[in-house]
């Protein structure tokens, strides 16, 4: 079953999130921190993981891509900030994340994203 790690501080947009994927049969896992995140990646090795970059507490969506990457996790990590910029997109993919986007979300870009990744 293809699985999605959604980490996000902001429990709305998580759990919307997560509704949408479980209708579409995607076992879909929540952490509201990156080290909650790192945790749920290494136990449940999702196929996916949508990551923002700005999280409350904690380490930072860069510091989470760091450790990912140290991980040799196999995971496609998906960026997502509200901030457009060039420079933290560079930054991302160089951490190995495979996608970009931005804030505000549309449940019609996220699905076209994640299940383009999911199929891979």
């Amino acid at each position: 079953m293809a699985s999605l790690l959604i980490v996000e501080d902001e429990l709305e947009v998580a759990d919307s999130l997560k509704d949408y994927f479980s209708l579409h049969g995607v076992e879909v896992f929540i952490a509201n921190t990156g080290e909650q995140g790192l945790e749920i990646l290494a136990e449940k090795k999702p196929s996916v993981v949508l990551l923002d970059m700005k999280l409350g507490s904690g380490i930072s969506g860069l510091e989470f891509l760091r450790k990912a990457k140290a991980a040799k996790s196999t995971a496609q990590i998906i960026v997502v900030t509200a901030v457009d910029d060039q420079n933290v997109s560079t930054m991302a993919r160089g951490f190995g994340a495979a996608d970009y986007m931005t804030k505000p979300l549309t449940i019609p870009d996220v699905e076209r994203v994640v299940l383009s990744r999911l199929k891979k």
